[in-house]
């Protein structure tokens, strides 16, 4: 039985992202209701523009290509990146082909916001990362039905000299990082045991009602994950991520019936904490 923590995608749109969504669409240029258009060239000699709002502990670098625009926000320590000008839908999460850098093809699960033309990306610190010497990202969407067609985008980025580097300072995210360019599995692994995280005190002090953690782990062959790490942790420094981090360890893990290429790739998935009642 799939475990259903591990079935969700990770790349969650946190805190107050009614208000600093419509910001977002605002400072690029975007109405909610503008539809989907031909993206134009960005000038590729001028870096991304950069918005800093430190009343709103925001940080952002955007890119206006008309039609679309695309964005790397830090909002109160959480980073997200964000794609603009997409069909809206009624799905909660959208398969994208993502080519950029050194990442090529990957199938990748990007969250919808219901009702805004919006895709939020899985990995966003990686992503940006990929595009920091400039280049082409290539973005495909794939169909959700049998009579919709897959929706592509290819949007010439310009090299962050400065931008990128400032909003991923902003929320502690590394400039570099070797994991980036291992290949990612493209399927979920199975849960067979599930080991339960502990909530930790410092929590429970703080009156945390709700934590997320996401982590990254290499698929292991022999059922436990032994070399693992955090994306994210929603709030940080009270240890949730350390105790996210023991509980996978814990956990016995297989692979669906007949994939054996997933070893050794990585995999992501969400821990959500909440107190007991």
């Amino acid at each position: 039985m799939r475990d259903p923590i591990a079935a969700t995608p990770p790349g969650e749109i946190h805190g107050d992202d009614d208000v600093s969504i419509s910001a977002l669409v605002g400072l690029v240029l975007f109405g909610a209701v503008m539809p989907a258009g031909p993206a134009r060239p960005q000038d590729v000699t001028e870096d991304w523009d950069l918005t800093v709002d430190p009343a709103q502990q925001l940080t952002m670098a955007s890119l206006d290509f008309g039609g679309n625009a695309i964005a790397l926000r830090c909002k109160a320590g959480v980073l997200d990146f964000f794609l603009t000008g997409t069909p809206t839908t009624t799905e909660a999460f959208r398969t994208v082909r993502v080519t950029a850098g050194g990442i090529m093809d990957e199938r990748q699960n990007w969250e919808v916001r219901p009702g805004a033309p919006v895709l939020s990306a899985t990995e966003p610190d990686r992503l940006a990362r990929q595009l920091r010497a400039g280049g082409d990202l290539n973005l495909r969407i794939e169909s959700v039905a049998t009579d919709e067609r897959a929706i592509r985008f290819r949007l010439t980025t310009p090299p962050s000299a400065a931008s990128l580097d400032q909003v991923l300072s902003a929320c502690g995210a590394a400039l570099t990082d070797e994991w980036d360019l291992r290949p990612r599995a493209s399927t979920d692994v199975i849960w067979e045991h599930l080991a339960t995280p502990e909530y930790p005190r410092a929590g429970l002090r703080e009156g945390v009602p709700l934590a997320t953690v996401r982590l990254a782990c290499i698929v292991p062959a022999n059922g436990r994950f032994n070399e693992c790490r955090i994306l994210s942790e929603t709030p940080g420094g009270l240890g949730f991520g350390r105790n996210a981090l023991a509980a996978a360890r814990q956990s016995r893990v297989t692979l669906p019936e007949g994939d054996t290429g997933s070893v050794g790739k990585v995999v992501q998935f969400t821990v959500r904490f909440r107190p007991s009642e």
